[in-house]
């Protein structure tokens, strides 16, 4: 359904909302994020079918900004979709004129839901400072695309020097691929370090940039740029070796599937998917995100300094020995035959000739770098003993370079022996006195009742740290129901107090958060098939009838959890080890809560011998 309302007002348009959500339903508006695209009416077609299509894989309501002809008189044009015509949600699509078109942040914000997070994004040349906009301020999250700005490359140089936390660029996410595979190639035999690396692509490339600023932040070595044709993208990238060097090029195969071959030493060439991604597909995976992108952030602001100046052709750093020229063995995948359909009838992996095993690695590499490390230790106790021990160095190092640190303990037999083994290692006062402990989740009884998580860390020996008064920060104690939830309110207010300021998910810079995981592969309060996984416009959610005793519970949501820089499961007892194969085979999961938490730094499995061996986890 679409209904047009010209020369309007955004007071009737929030009725006429108000009404069709009344008239042919809506989905629950409370726990779904307002997608905010800023257009001119050239893009505003594109950009209206590409949020309609991301919606669809991930859902959110759509505000669309059309800044039309700006002279004339002020008027407001808007059209408001539902049903089919409007993907998982409701479109607006606001045309501005006149000076009206440079007021859009007073006509949207009255349309806005309350605390529902929002996500700008601007397709093409947005202002300098997104972040400092008057549209960007109002913004969990903004989302650009340099490459699709008149010049790229000074548009790069404007997102790093105006970088803040929430800000990202689809020329990163179209790195996705590229990355995992580098990585996961890195992490296989033979495990050498990389001396120096080459990216060669086209100068209005900014994702050539990026990956280049990417290498020179993570791997800290020279990285230098070769320079292709015009309108060739991302071609190449070569990372030099004691044994030889890494090649990962892009090659075409017909006029859609992009393939890539990746070849190192002692290794046969093989073929990569590099497909590239839709611009819904690009716009979907940054919805599915609230949290800030430290990794882009490192790339564009302090990786692209770093990259020598391009100097060099691609020809010329091929003729150098410095960049890598397209495998003569692979020229046959340029052939159109080469596609997704063609490859239908390919033979299985078990029929296919000998290199399939680097092919294999690569994607379990892959997998990997997903789904977070592993560290095992032989039982329970040596378990929250490493754990603790890393805890410790996180927390100095957290608080040598900050002055604070926030550690998130867990419940259960493992989180509570975790804080006994921090405590049994007398931790530096000098440091421990800057360090504030939460927890991801409490039982909702009496204070004191030996069921509080909080009361379980006390017994354990958490009032031998050395703590400051006020930094030990519990959920509100109670048993009745229908104080549940301003408990959760409470709890969220007190992290709000600490959180970074204009942080899109008010909690603190969480340096360590523990979470343990239940033979239903629960985590914290959020258990499988629960509506509480599903909550994103809040940090934390009052739980009733929980599947396991007691029924009142206080939980982090998701989107709290993966504001942590590091997430560290910690497991021990073989009836886990079905829950942690689980988590660790496929990601969001609705019946496996286990899978959907990751730090933005690092996650990390901490399981026991019993644990490794039922998952199948070798080490």
């Amino acid at each position: 359904m679409i209904i047009d309302l010209p020369s309007t007002s955004a007071k009737e348009v929030s009725k006429k909302l108000l009404q069709l959500r009344n008239d042919v339903g809506a989905m629950a508006m409370g726990r779904v994020l307002t997608l905010l695209v800023v257009t001119d009416d050239t893009g505003s077609d594109e950009a209206i079918r590409a949020a309609n299509d991301a919606t669809r894989q991930h859902p959110a309501r759509i505000i669309v900004v059309v800044r039309a002809n700006r002279r004339g008189a002020n008027r407001l044009d808007a059209q408001v979709r539902v049903g089919g015509d409007a993907g998982a949600s409701e479109i607006v699509v606001l045309r501005l004129y006149g000076e009206l078109a440079d007021q859009a942040a007073s006509v949207v914000t009255a349309l806005l839901l309350p605390d529902s997070p929002i996500v700008g994004w601007w397709p093409h040349d947005p202002p300098h400072d997104v972040a400092g906009s008057p549209l960007g301020q109002i913004a969990h999250r903004r989302i650009t695309d340099a490459s699709g700005c008149a010049k790229p490359r000074t548009e790069l140089r404007r997102r790093a020097k105006h970088y803040q936390p929430g800000d990202t660029d689809l020329s990163w996410t179209r790195l996705t691929r590229w990355r995992g595979l580098l990585a996961a190639t890195l992490d296989q035999p033979p495990y050498e370090d990389v001396t120096a690396a080459t990216v060669s692509g086209d100068a209005d490339s900014p994702s050539t940039d990026l990956m280049a600023g990417w290498l020179a932040d993570a791997l800290q070595v020279p990285v230098k740029v070769a320079r292709t044709a015009a309108g060739t993208g991302l071609v190449a990238v070569r990372l030099e070796r004691a044994s030889g060097p890494v090649d990962l090029v892009a090659t075409r195969a017909g006029s859609a599937e992009q393939v890539g071959t990746l070849s190192q030493a002692g290794q046969p060439t093989r073929q990569v998917p590099l497909p590239d991604s839709t611009l819904p597909e690009l716009l979907a995976a940054e919805l599915r995100r609230l949290d800030a992108d430290e990794v882009y952030a490192s790339a564009v602001r302090d990786g692209i300094p770093r990259v020598g100046r391009s100097t060099t052709t691609h020809s010329e750093a091929v003729r150098k020995g410095k960049a890598p020229e397209e495998p003569a063995e692979l020229a046959e995948t340029h052939h159109p035959e080469l596609s997704t359909k063609a490859l239908e009838g390919a033979p299985a992996p078990s029929e296919r000739v000998e290199g399939t095993a680097l092919d294999e690695r690569i994607h379990q590499g892959l997998a990997e770098f997903a789904r977070g490390s592993v560290r095992i230790a032989e039982d329970t106790p040596s378990v929250a003993a490493a754990v603790a021990t890393a805890v410790d160095a996180v927390v100095q190092r957290a608080v040598a370079e900050r002055g604070v640190a926030h550690l998130v303990v867990t419940g259960g037999s493992l989180g509570t022996a975790t804080v006994g083994a921090l405590a049994d290692l007398s931790p530096d006062p000098q440091t421990w006195e800057h360090v504030h402990v939460w927890w991801g989740d409490e039982r909702f009884v009496p204070e004191g009742d030996p069921d509080r998580n909080v009361q379980q860390a006390v017994d354990a020996g958490l009032d031998r740290l050395p703590l400051a008064p006020g930094h030990v920060h519990a959920v509100p104690a109670g048993a009745d129901e229908a104080d549940l939830p301003q408990a959760a309110v409470s709890y969220a207010a007190t992290l709000a107090e600490h959180a970074p300021e204009g942080a899109s998910v008010p909690v603190p810079e969480f340096d360590v958060l523990l979470l343990g995981v239940g033979p239903d592969s629960h985590v914290a309060s959020l258990f499988p098939g629960r509506e509480e996984l599903l909550v994103t416009d809040r940090t934390t959610v009052p739980v009733t009838d929980s599947p396991k005793p007691p029924p009142l519970r206080v939980s982090l949501t998701v989107p709290a959890i993966r504001r942590a820089k590091r997430v560290w499961f910690t497991v021990a007892g073989a009836d886990k080890a079905d829950a942690v194969r689980a988590a660790r085979a496929e990601r969001e999961d609705p019946q496996v809560p286990a899978s959907w938490p990751q730090g933005t730094l690092e996650t990390v499995w901490w399981v026991d011998r019993a644990v490794a061996d039922g998952a199948g986890i070798e080490g």
